[in-house]
């Protein structure tokens, strides 16, 4: 009985594995802030980081549906007040929309934002 048991957390273990195998992520950029539901201040200790710790010339923030709001935010709070002394510039703004297909097979829209600041 207790040999059955583990043997099936075993497979559990290995199909799991193998799910996570299949669903690779993309490679993000060095100088790329994806922007989520993490606390404001999280994302500009970042940009700080980045700029500041790494002496990066240029970073990317980017956002998706009803975190781009939060991605403006960043953006204009690093220039005007957290990073001022490193005279920041928006180099540009892509607004873009992603498609993709739901579990239920509708396909959805969302709306994306990348604002690229530089020094």
């Amino acid at each position: 009985m207790i040999e059955r048991f583990i043997n099936y957390i075993i497979y559990i273990i290995i199909v799991n594995q193998s799910k996570m195998e299949e669903k690779e992520r993309p490679k993000i950029p060095e100088n790329c802030i994806l922007v989520g539901t993490k606390p404001f201040m999280a994302y500009m200790k970042s940009v700080n980081t980045l700029f500041r710790g790494k002496n990066l010339s240029e970073i990317e923030i980017r956002a998706r549906g009803k975190n781009i709001k939060k991605a403006i935010d960043i953006a204009e709070s690093s220039r005007k007040k957290f990073c001022h002394d490193l005279n920041l510039k928006i180099k540009k703004i892509d607004i873009d929309t992603d498609s993709f297909t739901s579990e239920e097979g509708r396909e959805i829209n969302v709306s994306t934002i990348t604002i690229i600041l530089e020094r």
